[in-house]
């Protein structure tokens, strides 16, 4: 498995940041301090983790966000921080682990947001995030911003463009993906990929789907598609993420969501009858 949760080197950053005891800290989270000790060594129990870090998540105290911004201070010049939100425990970083149907194909995804990581893993139970390192210097960069590229690569790879396969402009599009190590773009969630759904089947145009987008906020993300990247990437940390963190970042989803709906609402009526609907675009 890769990367065990430091769960005792968090205890004692608990303590000291709250100034008291183990034995304190133990009556807090309502658990035995024997239990608490014996659980550094003997596998985690996800029970007590649980209980530990929702009662962390209780008073306020953030360690994984406090963490990410020590790891994002403590960067040399040529790294980036990058988060991986997994529904369950990584046993080795492969570029096949994903479906055919990610935005940009197979790869290892990873978000420059720790929140916007949080989004892939809100349902699951006993999920957790991986913090890397990453060096971009050595890689073959492709970047992509809120774009007709971009809504085209990611439309074509969710299935929504298989009567263009043939068509000159989607094949051209798709060549900017080869021989790339690296991929950088906005990241998309489900909302998101309904407006472009609403896209690939000629509901709005270009224009209002573009300025929809970037309502996002979420980030960007960066998919690692050769062994070469992998390579590149350093992992930092494994943390766990508490029911009550994930309740956290489901509220601010949906409120998200609210914004995305009226930036669309908004766009449709600024730029009616601007840009171009999917079948003018392979005209």
């Amino acid at each position: 498995m890769l990367g065990n949760f430091k769960f005792k080197e968090d205890i004692l950053i608990a303590c000291r940041t709250l100034n008291i005891t183990e034995e304190e800290l133990a009556k807090i989270t309502d658990l035995n301090f024997r239990t608490v000790r014996n659980n550094y060594n003997n596998g985690k129990k996800v029970d007590i983790l649980e209980k530990i870090y929702n009662s962390f998540y209780k008073i306020c105290l953030r360690l994984n966000v406090v963490k990410s911004e020590i790891y994002q201070e403590t960067l040399s010049a040529n790294e980036i921080l990058l988060f991986h939100g997994s529904k369950s425990s990584i046993d080795e970083l492969t570029l096949t682990g994903t479906r055919n149907n990610c935005d940009f194909g197979v790869g290892f995804y990873c978000s420059t947001s720790y929140s916007s990581s949080l989004t892939f893993i809100e349902p699951s139970q006993n999920s957790s995030v991986y913090i890397f390192s990453l060096k971009e210097k050595v890689l073959s960069i492709l970047t992509l911003q809120a774009s007709l590229e971009r809504m085209l690569i990611v439309c074509f790879h969710k299935g929504m463009l298989n009567q263009y396969s043939n068509h000159p402009l989607l094949k051209e599009t798709l060549k900017l993906l080869e021989n790339k190590n690296l991929i950088v773009a906005p990241i998309a969630d489900n909302r998101m990929f309904q407006i472009m759904r609403d896209f690939g089947d000629g509901y709005i145009t270009d224009k209002q789907v573009i300025h929809a987008l970037s309502a996002s906020r979420l980030g960007n993300q960066y998919i690692l598609k050769s062994e070469k990247a992998l390579d590149a990437l350093i992992l930092k940390e494994r943390v766990y993420v508490c029911e009550l963190e994930k309740l956290n970042s489901i509220s601010q989803t949906t409120e998200r969501k609210i914004e995305i709906d009226n930036k669309l609402a908004f766009a449709r009526r600024e730029f009616r009858n601007q840009g171009k609907y999917i079948d003018e675009v392979f005209k």
